[in-house]
């Protein structure tokens, strides 16, 4: 599983100790506020070595985020205290805390200096400034939540040692400068989780693009389930198509958030959510870079788009994630006993390609549509080129080489890809860089330009690998990379194409190039009909989930033959790909007879019913279709 970040809860601090409680129960601190609930100073029965802790995450290239709610100040069980207490003019053997004044330029200086720096030094990444900061300041007008949010983000500009982030509160209009976001403690259950995608592509209205959720939930409400496999699935699944992805929730032993202690199907499903993130690493880096261009955030209402178009406004869980993509996350159970959730998608004006399945749809127009518990409603532009990197543990592991370029349907298309080094202010002073990438199709010839890179930055690789895969194409009859002919190899070797038989894609792998060169790749299409290629997709994907799912069948088994077969054709057209399109040509009357003998075993198999709905639903659709 790969990860990038561990956000530590407050237990990271002391939040015991036999001072804080009377007959039993917690108290009062100083300040008011329950004992504990403020700290800032290492618990060593939890990490008893604090240092080896932060040496193992940096090691590991994970950053570490530590839960602080400030507001209680400095007490007299805290580590600094008795240097906080001298500063700020406060007798240490009183043991009389130090009030939280972050409006107090000589408190916020020596909380700084005297507390969190020592602790950023030892490896801790970032904050997250969590709530407990009150509605005033002794500023008139100056909001405490704003403040501290300014406070702890303009330290770390100062302090230039890394590119300033901070996990904070919202404060308020203009908070949108200091990323990212927490949106605070979210119920389980799935009037929660619908509201989600609706209130952070709105954000995007006041500017605030970086909201990072509770994925899966914080707390449970009265009745709610605590450990739904198929909620948290979906909520995986929504926060993959999110700005942040950060799972979280209450200190509960009942609730789980490790994906693998759930069943199989589940895991699965949610494992290749979080591996569809990481593959769409340059994807949303290019689109994150875009918002700091534009303002427009990457998560936004599709009436940013078509503002004239009523189903803008109506569809309000659909939105823009990134200038291609299209989401409309599924956030409402499975009923009626069926084993895959129905939901309806409005599509505006142009070509769309579904992600899952490779269904070609025209809009606009409004589809009902079914997804399995590992299927999401993303659809793709026409066009569109989806920079993606390869499976990677973490996003500093390795850079990103081969950089994967996914190229969906459509006659011409264009992107201009961002990289810069990621954890600095350099691209503040242009130390940056675009490739841009872009393609143009005449009848049956396709031509791809990778241009030249322009920019630079410190650790910039100055060669780089690609790897193009064309969507919904047959295997194609000749290609040519700057002049040079690229033969079929079976196993994708360097300097040749191959056919992914499964999603039928032909790959081409590129090898080094100098990054100021530019490349031209010459495709010539199949004479072979692309629009029969349209869900093909999703049906081999979804009769090989069902005849896995089986296991050994009734006999006489030769009567399902037809049936194991045909739900091998993916892997037939990766190991044949000569004979893809008389396989496609004969594959519409296959499947009538795959789904004729599963409705002849209902009687003995009645569990397959809604199996057998669900592949009906998944019959192909003409790639014209068109309903405005």
């Amino acid at each position: 599983m790969p990860l990038d970040v561990l956000v530590v809860d407050m237990d990271w601090h002391i939040t015991s100790l036999p001072s804080m409680y009377k007959d039993g129960k917690k108290v009062s601190d100083q300040a008011g506020q329950q004992a504990g609930w403020t700290g800032f100073t290492w618990d060593k029965n939890h990490f008893p070595n604090p240092n080896d802790f932060l040496d193992w995450t940096n090691r590991s290239n994970i950053k570490t985020c530590m839960n602080l709610h400030p507001a209680s100040g400095i007490h007299p069980h805290e580590k600094q205290y008795p240097a906080m207490a001298e500063v700020m003019g406060i007798d240490p053997a009183t043991k009389k805390y130090v009030p939280f004044d972050i409006t107090n330029k000589k408190f916020a200086e020596a909380l700084m200096n005297l507390v969190l720096h020592p602790m950023l030094k030892a490896g801790v990444d970032f904050w997250w400034l969590d709530w407990q900061q009150w509605g005033t300041t002794k500023i008139e007008g100056v909001n405490p939540t704003f403040y501290l949010n300014y406070v702890f983000f303009s330290d770390m500009e100062r302090q230039n040692t890394t590119r300033p982030l901070i996990f904070h509160r919202w404060g308020g209009l203009g908070n949108h400068r200091y990323q990212i976001g927490f949106s605070g403690d979210a119920s389980i259950d799935w009037e929660s989780l619908d509201y989600q995608p609706y209130f952070t592509a709105t954000a995007a209205n006041v500017g605030f693009g970086f909201w990072s959720h509770d994925i899966g939930g914080h707390m449970p409400m009265d009745g709610s389930p605590l450990k739904s496999p198929e909620l948290y699935t979906r909520w995986v699944q929504w926060g993959a198509f999110s700005p942040i992805l950060r799972t979280h929730c209450t200190k509960n032993p009942e609730i789980e958030r490790r994906i693998w202690a759930y069943p199989l199907e589940n895991f699965y499903a949610m494992r290749q959510a979080y591996l569809m993130r990481y593959a769409l690493v340059p994807y949303i880096y290019t689109a994150a870079r875009q918002a700091y261009d534009s303002g427009i955030s990457i998560c936004r209402p599709m009436y940013y788009d078509w503002p004239e178009e009523e189903n803008a406004y109506t569809f309000r869980n659909e939105y823009m994630f990134g200038n291609d993509m299209l989401v409309h996350p599924v956030t409402h159970p499975m009923k009626d006993g069926k084993n895959y959730a129905v939901q309806k998608i409005w599509l505006p004006e142009g070509e769309w390609t579904e992600w899952y399945t490779g269904t070609k749809f025209s809009g606009p127009q409004v589809i009902e549509r079914n997804f399995a518990i590992d299927e999401v409603p993303v659809y793709v532009r026409g066009g569109a080129i989806i920079p993606m990197a390869p499976k990677m543990n973490n996003t500093e592991a390795m850079p990103v080489n081969p950089l994967i370029l996914t190229i969906f349907p459509g006659k011409s298309g264009q992107t201009n890809i961002y990289e810069d080094e990621g954890n600095n202010q350099n691209f503040h002073t242009g130390q940056c860089a675009f490739t841009d990438v872009h393609f143009r199709t005449t009848g049956k010839r396709m031509s791809i330009v990778i241009e030249p890179v322009k920019g630079k930055y410190d650790g910039m690789l100055k060669s780089r690998r690609y790897e193009i895969r064309l969507v919904n194409t047959y295997p194609t009859t000749s290609i040519k990379v700057n002049g040079k002919v690229y033969a079929y190899s079976k196993y994708g070797k360097t300097s040749s194409w191959n056919y992914d038989g499964a999603n039928l894609t032909t790959c081409i792998y590129l090898p080094e190039f100098d990054r100021d060169r530019k490349i031209e790749i010459d495709v010539v299409l199949a004479d072979a009909d692309v629009d029969k290629l349209s869900g093909k997709k999703g049906q081999f994907k979804r009769l090989a989930d069902f005849v896995a799912s089986l296991g050994p069948a009734d006999e006489p088994a030769y009567e399902f033959g037809t049936v194991v077969r045909t739900s091998q054709m993916g892997l037939i057209l990766t190991q044949e790909p000569q004979q893809a399109a008389a396989e496609i040509e004969k594959f519409d009357i296959l499947w009538k007879e795959v789904l004729d003998i599963i409705a002849g075993r209902l009687q003995k198999h009645s569990e397959w019913m809604p199996s057998l709905e669900f592949l009906k639903s998944s019959q192909a659709i003409p790639a014209n279709n068109h309903n405005k």
